[in-house]
């Protein structure tokens, strides 16, 4: 592993005295990402996929004006940041019901007699088990361990 760079004091100063005489750029010379850009171009692409253009061809167009995009970058960007969050929280709710579900799983289940039997007790604990571990195993899982017999 290459050791860290390190450099002077002043070296530092100067670099920071530089930026700081930078002039200020244009606000046309700017770079802008393409999430950026979004919330002022979304409606003219709204407008022409209106028209009947597709996401392809609106690529095309935008490589003509110099803008190197990607179809797949262009819909995530589309979409609105509310959809966006919701899809997200949507995922989170969905792990943490995950969650729920394995933990109501490990409960022990009622019957409709009022008998009560224990599942969790027909499966062994296995590595990884323990409450705080990244990994996961139910009754249809088994731990995987590396091979070091064909080293």
């Amino acid at each position: 592993m290459p050791a860290p760079k390190s450099y002077t004091k002043a070296q530092w100063d100067e670099f920071a005295r530089l930026l700081d005489t930078l002039p200020e750029k244009p606000s046309s010379e700017r770079r802008v990402t393409v999430r950026d850009a979004m919330p002022k171009v979304r409606a003219h692409i709204n407008a022409a996929r209106a028209k009947g253009y597709s996401v392809e061809q609106l690529i095309d167009q935008a490589k003509q004006a110099g803008i190197d995009v990607t179809a797949s970058a262009l819909r995530y960007a589309l979409q609105d940041a509310k959809k966006r969050r919701a899809t997200t929280q949507r995922m989170a709710e969905s792990s943490s019901a995950t969650g729920k579900t394995d933990m109501l799983r490990s409960q022990p289940a009622t019957r409709a007699t009022g008998e009560q039997t224990n599942h969790t007790s027909q499966t062994k604990p296995e590595i990884g088990s323990k409450s705080g571990s990244m990994v996961h195993h139910d009754q249809y899982s088994f731990p995987i361990r590396p091979d070091t017999d064909n080293l």
